[in-house]
């Protein structure tokens, strides 16, 4: 297709009533009840008198107590500490990561990714119970194999404290942002070192005068999301800062709701738009910072990669990084395995099965396998259907419209899950043929949709942004829908990024802690609830054998995935090798009656 057809088409588009303008109406309704209208609900609900779905006054009540509510004052500070200080350590650690792996000769450079991977895919409660039960003053193993070692006098170590909790969101967020900067480093220009290496300069004095402000744009984006993280912190604080009663926004929003009686909805609604709130300047003042300034290094030109030479200190780094990949992974991990066989943490003795066997008599586990298998792969691939549609839009749009699509689609980034939960709960009541939702499966889906879709559209922006319009544009010329044509080509071509996508989506579902907690009705108990209950209880060792089971759940989820991405791969391979059968049946047919007529001619000539 030429290119002034192209434009020609996109002109007609743009002017006047189209056909295709009134067929975005649903998406366009679907953003705002998904996305806007939450909000709007949650800040009207802050100046209610009664619950959701109540009769209530109109009050500024909680407007004035909120603040002064005892404890309110403390949560907030310490949520900031802990994100501010736990995000310039984990971006540190990050940066320094995604140097040793993509731009160095370091030994070990390969297992960095993968193992952060891991790290990123295992949920918070996992990670901060395989911490508690590692480093507990009493019972935890690595006190107990430090007082066998060096005897009863031995230091101890205590991850349920202020230095711990530190330390343990240090090392989980360190491999969110990694993965956030791993793809810039990998396209540096190493062009652009060398040119400052022959004017002079040492390798360290380039990475800083030529790297350093070429990341800008994703080290601002990666603190921005530590940040934000930090903010939103609650399944760890919950875990590890509930013997110190260290309290922060999120865990404060939860105590106003199931720790009050009756639960008080006006106050909690008030935090989150403060957190809210804060989390929109942030993003605001990233986009003034940046501006209009360029940050280009993948041109037409090809980007010449070369590794840094480490010399002498290869090895002495490798040595640190496997030591933090000791620390930050095979610890925690290693520690929940091993305590779901011990009879009781800190007791050396009798292992077995037994819980596992126990987990599984529970009349319960088996609807909590099912409700978390199911709520996983729902709202996973929900999110990245309606992230995908979210992004065919935003290329559709003029760029004003399109900047404010993706400020709408990124929303749901700016609220913690307790807070989306607050927020699903006044929009949904507040429509009359919805309020039966509240307190089922369907809700807690919908909730947990909007809480992974800003991860969905950011995956679906990257695979859909490869693919030219022409591809469509020809689809639509040939006869096909707009519909039809996004999925003839778009989702066809964008396959494996959205079965990726949909995979990692599924992971975050299946650990989220909040939303179930605030939302589930009874009968309705996905794993990291019932983990939680476990865990509260004292049955630390139980809680670990269902926490091994998530992880084969989502080793189930990633199979399934897999398996269905093979059969759709295999079913086109069918569909084609039959297209080529019945074109080369119907090229036979086509040229039997020619082949007749040529031996009849030939035989009358002769």
């Amino acid at each position: 297709m030429s290119n002034a057809l192209v434009a020609n088409m996109s002109l007609h588009r743009g002017a006047g009533f189209s056909p295709r303008r009134f067929a975005r109406l649903p998406l366009y309704a679907a953003l705002f009840f998904v996305l806007v209208w939450p909000v709007i609900m949650l800040i009207a609900g802050s100046f209610r008198s009664a619950a959701p779905g109540f009769d209530g006054e109109w009050t500024l009540a909680a407007w004035g107590s909120t603040f002064d509510s005892p404890g309110t004052g403390q949560a907030m500070s310490n949520s900031l500490f802990l994100s501010l200080v736990t995000t310039l350590l984990s971006t540190l650690i990050a940066a320094g990561l995604a140097f040793l792996s993509e731009r160095t000769d370091m030994p070990l450079r390969r297992a960095i990714t993968p193992c952060l991977m891991l790290m990123f895919a295992t949920p918070a409660l996992f990670y901060a119970l395989g911490y508690a039960l590692l480093g507990n003053a009493y019972t935890g193993s690595a006190n107990s194999l430090l007082r066998t070692l060096f005897g009863v006098a031995a230091a101890r170590l205590d991850v349920e404290t202020w230095t711990g909790l530190i330390t343990v969101m240090v090392l989980k967020k360190a491999s969110i942002i990694y993965l956030f900067l791993i793809g810039p480093f990998r396209a540096l220009d190493s062009s652009h070192n060398d040119a400052s290496l022959v004017s002079g300069v040492g390798q360290f004095g380039s990475f800083f005068r030529i790297d350093l402000p070429t990341l800008t744009p994703a080290l601002t984006g990666a603190i921005l999301l530590g940040i934000v993280a930090g903010l939103q912190a609650f399944d760890m604080v919950l875990i590890l800062g509930w013997p110190q009663d260290i309290d922060v926004i999120a865990t404060r929003i939860m105590s106003f709701i199931n720790g009050s009686a009756p639960p008080d909805y006006a106050r909690a609604s008030v935090l989150s738009i403060v957190l809210l709130a804060v989390v929109a300047i942030l993003c605001i003042v990233q986009s003034r910072l940046l501006g209009k300034r360029s940050f280009v290094t993948v041109a037409g030109k090809r980007n010449s990669q070369r590794r840094v030479r480490l010399g002498r200190a290869r090895w002495p780094l490798a040595a640190a990084v496997a030591f933090y990949l000791l620390l930050a992974v095979i610890l925690p991990i290693g520690s929940v395995v091993f305590s779901s066989f011990q009879p009781f943490p800190g007791i050396y003795e009798g292992f077995s099965l037994r819980h596992y066997r126990s987990i599984f008599a529970l009349p319960r586990m088996t609807d909590a396998i099912r409700v978390t298998f199911s709520i996983a792969l729902i709202a996973g691939f929900a999110a990245m259907l309606f992230a995908v549609a979210v992004a065919q839009l935003g290329r559709a749009l003029p760029p004003r419209r399109a900047a404010a699509l993706r400020f709408v689609s990124l929303i749901p980034l700016a609220m913690p899950g307790v807070v989306t939960a607050l927020a699903i709960s006044w929009a949904v009541v507040s429509m009359p043929g919805l309020k039966q939702l509240y307190g089922t499966f369907w809700l807690v889906t919908l909730a947990l949709v909007v809480v992974v879709v800003p991860f969905a559209i950011q995956v679906a922006n990257a695979a859909t942004a490869q693919i030219s319009p022409e591809l469509q544009e020809a689809a639509r010329i040939a006869g096909a829908s707009a519909p039809q044509a996004t999925m003839d080509v778009v989702l066809r071509l964008i396959a494996p990024s959205f079965l990726s996508g949909w995979f990692m989506a599924a992971i975050i579902v299946s650990g989220n802690l909040e939303v179930p907690l605030l939302l589930k009705a009874p009968g309705l108990n996905p794993i990291a609830t019932v983990v939680y209950s476990l865990y509260s209880s004292g049955d630390f060792s139980a809680a670990s054998a269902l926490l091994v089971i998530l992880l084969l759940v989502k080793a189930a989820i990633w199979g399934t995935a897999l398996a269905g991405y093979r059969l759709w791969r295999a079913w086109r391979q069918y569909r084609r090798q039959r297209l080529l059968s019945e074109i080369a049946i119907w090229r036979e047919e086509a040229s039997a009656p020619v082949s007749r007529a040529v031996t009849a001619t030939a035989t009358i000539a002769g």
